[in-house]
């Protein structure tokens, strides 16, 4: 199943989201979809009966500094002659469907995140939060929340990859009912691939440093050694000044969430992001 729905919608993610539909532990998804890809997918909801309503706009993703995944988009006209994306809204049922598409119409952020199936206290928290010069809230999630460690099951960083057990963003990294959320997608995961889940889990139990301008990492097989954190290599959303001097030395010294020091190169500041997922 997982196999034949990467085929239509060229996404774990987006796979994984349709699968939480269909396996009626989520009761409406919203898949950003290509407009060339919108009649394979129509076609594909209609052998699953499944429900399905398409936003009256298309996005256009800006500024993508990565191939995996980008925040930043703008909205444009349905009959734009730019080639973009549609919202696809998919449910059981054809009311929930329509009620997301008009939720979204309206930027009504927190009714949307409702009929999605999010955490009441994550919608309020990204209706507070959202704005369109600040789309992406890891840090602001960061802030929220104690320390720099938490279980891997609220790590959206790795969404940055194409990999992730949430599709919001937690109001902070140890909100029970996300970890709950997450704990119930990875047993669906689990029941058609086990594989996968295993994969999923290995990969989000990462140290990610999150910063605003340059690029999200993820160091993978991180160990505590002493007082520094110890890792094997690094997954980067692009390649610049950083992530050399991240990938060249293996180890960092962390002293506080938005502090690390590497190689005697102290970084720091509210632009900065360090969490370590176990």
């Amino acid at each position: 199943m997982i196999h034949e729905l990467q085929q239509i919608f060229h996404s774990i993610t987006k796979s994984l989201e349709v699968l939480y539909v269909i396996e009626d532990i989520k009761p409406c998804a919203r898949i950003l979809v290509y407009e060339d890809d919108l009649n394979k997918v129509i076609d594909f909801l209609g052998k699953k009966r499944m429900h399905y309503s398409i936003s009256d706009f298309k996005v256009i993703k800006q500024n993508i500094q990565s191939e995996f995944y980008s925040d930043k988009s703008i909205k444009v006209e349905k009959d734009d002659i730019t080639k973009g994306y549609f919202f696809v809204y998919l449910s059981k049922k054809i009311e929930t469907a329509e009620s997301a598409k008009l939720m979204e119409s309206k930027n009504s952020h927190k009714e949307l995140g409702l009929i999605l199936g999010y955490p009441e206290c994550c919608c309020n928290f990204f209706e507070m939060n959202f704005n369109k010069q600040d789309t992406d809230l890891t840090l602001k999630i960061l802030e929220n929340s104690n320390g720099y460690k938490f279980l891997f099951y609220t790590n959206i960083a790795a969404r940055h990859f194409d990999m992730s057990l949430l599709s919001h963003f937690p109001h902070s990294f140890e909100c029970v009912p996300s970890i709950k959320n997450a704990q119930n997608n990875l047993k669906i995961i689990q029941k058609y691939s086990k594989e996968l889940a295993l994969m999923l889990s290995s990969l989000m139990q990462s140290t990610v440093i999150y910063t605003l301008n340059e690029g999200i990492f993820l160091l993978r097989k991180c160990e505590k050694v002493d007082d520094y954190f110890v890792y094997s290599d690094v997954l980067t959303t692009t390649k610049n000044k950083l992530y050399y001097l991240i990938s060249s030395n293996k180890m960092l010294q962390i002293n506080g969430k938005n502090n690390f020091i590497i190689n005697d190169i102290k970084i720091s500041g509210p632009q900065y992001g360090v969490m370590v997922f176990i």
